[in-house]
């Protein structure tokens, strides 16, 4: 019998209150999703667009077909068998460069002696994103950072079919999540993440 196959889809965001001092500007957000496919031993690093003009109170939505597919990797709606382990940034592009973000971030969060586990690698990746990717990238403002993971266990028993899903919303800031201090100008936003059994 064939072994149960996922996708996760990042679906919006919601903008409770952008980076600094409404009145100075809008947001210009990035989001860069790190996701690592145990089966394949892999880690692949995607960006999504550049959002222009967001501002506190805004909800964007992500690119849909198959492009809005952060796990198992960019654009893989045939799925993955788990567990999901997924890195995700939220910067505000200042002086910076996206692809350069994306980049970065992959080689920071692929050092192969923590990738094959990926439990491991979710406990790992918050001391390398305060300690290494925040400061090689100066120029960009971190927004906020947060380490996922649903094991097999967890997956199989929350999407019991194929077709089942569900939502779940993440809160990125800083102070939270993966970033023990403010950073930015303690902005606030929700991500939506739908998990989705396709196999």
């Amino acid at each position: 019998m064939a072994e149960p196959k996922y996708v996760v889809r990042a679906v919006k965001f919601f903008c409770g209150d952008e980076s600094g001092i409404d009145w100075t500007g809008s947001d210009e957000p990035v989001w860069i999703f790190t996701a690592n496919d145990e089966a394949t031993a892999g880690i692949k690093t995607r960006r999504s667009k550049e959002f222009s003009d967001v501002d506190s109170g805004d909800t964007r939505n992500f690119d849909m077909a198959n492009n809005n597919v952060v796990w198992p990797q960019s654009a893989a709606a045939t799925g993955g068998v788990g567990p999901v382990g997924l890195s995700i940034q939220l910067w505000e592009i200042d002086q910076g460069n996206a692809d350069n973000i994306a980049k970065t971030t992959e080689k920071v969060l692929g050092v192969a002696e923590h990738v094959p586990v990926v439990g491991s690698w979710i406990s790992w990746v918050p001391s390398s994103v305060t300690s290494k990717l925040i400061g090689s990238l100066v120029g960009n403002d971190l927004l906020g950072s947060k380490s996922i993971l649903y094991t097999r266990q967890t997956l199989a028993k929350k999407l019991p079919n194929v077709g089942n899903s569900f939502t779940e919303k993440f809160h990125f800031s800083g102070g939270s999540g993966d970033i023990p201090f403010e950073l930015a100008g303690a902005a606030d936003y929700d991500l939506f993440l739908q998990v989705k059994r396709v196999a």
